[in-house]
């Protein structure tokens, strides 16, 4: 029998998948008592995950659809500026990093490039990504040492995934990764839309001693179908002024650092 988390974990996957569950149902698909799922969605509402309905719920925090990588560039740009600008400030010579594939990341990658002309640029470093256009903004940058993971390439992203890119990380200790998401909430962690990027990520993240999450406010409360990791893998959230302040307290409260762009 599958323990409370777990369970409650898998009535909000079934939930990003229809738009209601059926007490009855799942209390058959987990072997359980309606006074057991009953009490498993009355946990999920007063969290603000679903809400009730007669005979079941609905879920609450739905993320909208995976936009192209091209789409997702152009939204909240001066956002992911600035959040990228502030996540530079954490890197010091000499690290080992991730940076997974998606927007906010690439910005990071630019910041890196550019600055690495400057007599305070924080080299030498190590970069491993799955992304092909960090791949092209870092791979002629003198000072970084880039690995780029094997996999299959998934057109949406222009990212490397799979069980080659997954193996591709054996082997290596990483200071920091730098994680995007299409979802951040306290309750369930971190989220995306794909199934294989949520298996490399949550990779990534075991593999590195600290984990950054580089995400605009939009993206906090929302649930993705597939789970990267729970806040507890989390150190840190880089943000920006979006980020409603119960969200802040809610992370802090769970022992997440949050930073602000605006509040350098």
């Amino acid at each position: 029998m599958l323990n409370a988390e777990v369970r409650r974990d898998q009535i909000l996957q079934a939930l990003e998948m229809q738009d209601k569950v059926r007490v009855n149902r799942l209390a058959q698909r987990f072997g359980v008592s309606t006074v057991t799922i009953r009490g498993d969605l009355k946990m999920l509402a007063a969290a603000g995950l679903v809400r009730r309905q007669h005979g079941g719920a609905c879920t609450t925090r739905r993320a909208p659809p995976e936009l192209p990588l091209d789409e997702k560039r152009g939204q909240h740009r001066e956002r992911k500026h600035h959040i990228a600008a502030r996540a530079m400030q954490l890197v010091q010579p000499g690290d080992k990093l991730i940076l997974d594939a998606g927007s906010t990341t690439l910005q990071l990658a630019r910041h890196l490039a550019r600055a690495s002309v400057q007599p305070d640029a924080p080299l030498p470093l190590s970069v491993f990504t799955n992304s092909l256009p960090i791949a092209h903004e870092l791979g002629a940058v003198q000072g970084i040492e880039l690995i780029l993971s094997g996999g299959t390439l998934r057109k949406a992203s222009q990212s490397l995934q799979g069980p080659q890119a997954e193996a591709g990380l054996g082997g290596y200790v990483f200071d920091k990764v730098f994680l995007g998401a299409d979802g951040c909430d306290p309750e369930f962690g971190l989220s995306t839309h794909d199934e294989a990027d949520a298996r490399l990520n949550a990779r990534m993240a075991a593999q590195a001693r600290q984990v950054i999450v580089l995400a605009d406010g939009s993206k906090f409360g929302r649930i993705c179908l597939h789970r990267i990791c729970g806040l507890g893998r989390i150190d840190t959230v880089v943000s920006d002024s979006s980020l409603a302040p119960t969200m802040r307290t809610a992370l802090t409260l769970r022992g997440v650092q949050v930073l602000i762009a605006e509040e350098e």
